[in-house]
């Protein structure tokens, strides 16, 4: 029982620290005429942007811990380049006690914006970099972040504003088991007799990059770092005979539920810690 608590405390923790985070609300792109979320905050990127339109909208503006800066800007992609369309700024009146939503077009923002306006457009020049637009329904969601996956999603390659490439993939979900179904059965697999020198630890695997098949096998995955308690050692060495005894263990069981996202097969958390002990 008690190695079963332990394990379920370090996967929960895992979802602590998600949880002490928050999830981001995007801003909005059209795609011929139709919004998608683009999960991305284009202008928070160039930091002198973000304090010059910080600066210019009211100070009345409404904040939220899915939206910090209290605006939503919308995008749409032109002659190859991002544009800026519009931003709505949501304000409250404190005098009529009561929510509003300022729009300011391209023309109204010519002052925050001076360095990229020109001929009545504004080309986010500043960006580059991937960034992900979604929409239907959500297949993965990580209370953190943009760290979430919607049902339909473009990856765009942009280019100081240019896009310069897209693909569209189709996102879902396959049953099977998760960490928690499989806890016991993995620390019963765990070949302890490999490893007495580590009788008695508590030994905490970080695993990111998690690559699964089709059919619900583990195919690979980054363990890039051991934590040992109480002995205080860290072991950071992906080819160690722990690391290689975790992923023979991962890889007996199956079948594992799956996402498709973007192409890839993986796990709903791609970056977490595991915790076992004998």
């Amino acid at each position: 029982m008690r190695i079963k608590n332990y394990f379920i405390a370090i996967l929960s923790l895992c979802v602590f620290l998600q949880a002490k985070a928050t999830g981001l609300s995007g801003d909005i792109i059209s795609f011929d005429g139709e919004s998608w979320v683009l999960m991305a905050k284009p202008i928070n990127m160039d930091s002198a942007l973000y304090k010059h339109l910080m600066a210019f909208i009211p100070d009345n503006h409404i904040v939220s811990t899915g939206n910090w800066e209290g605006y939503t800007a919308f995008w749409e992609i032109q002659d190859d380049y991002l544009c800026l369309q519009h931003i709505e700024v949501y304000v409250y009146d404190k005098t009529g006690q009561e929510d509003s939503t300022l729009i300011y077009n391209t023309e109204a923002l010519q002052i925050p914006f001076t360095s990229y306006y020109e001929n009545g457009k504004i080309q986010a020049r500043w960006l580059s970099g991937e960034f992900r637009a979604g929409k239907g329904d959500l297949v993965r969601y990580v209370h953190s972040g943009f760290d979430r996956n919607m049902a339909t999603e473009r990856i765009l390659h942009i280019t100081n504003g240019k896009v310069v490439e897209t693909a569209t993939f189709h996102n879902y979900k396959k049953p099977g088991l998760n960490m928690k179904d499989v806890q016991d059965e993995i620390i019963r697999r765990f070949p302890w007799e490999r490893f007495p020198e580590y009788k008695g630890q508590q030994i905490i695997f970080a695993i990111k990059n998690i690559q699964m098949t089709d059919d619900g096998h583990l195919k690979d995955c980054e363990i890039y770092s051991i934590s040992l308690r109480p002995m205080r050692k860290t072991i950071e060495d992906g080819n160690h005979p722990l690391v290689i005894a975790l992923k023979e263990t991962l890889k007996s069981i199956h079948p594992w539920e799956i996402l498709f996202i973007n192409g890839k097969y993986t796990l709903k958390y791609t970056n977490f810690s595991m915790g076992i002990k004998q």
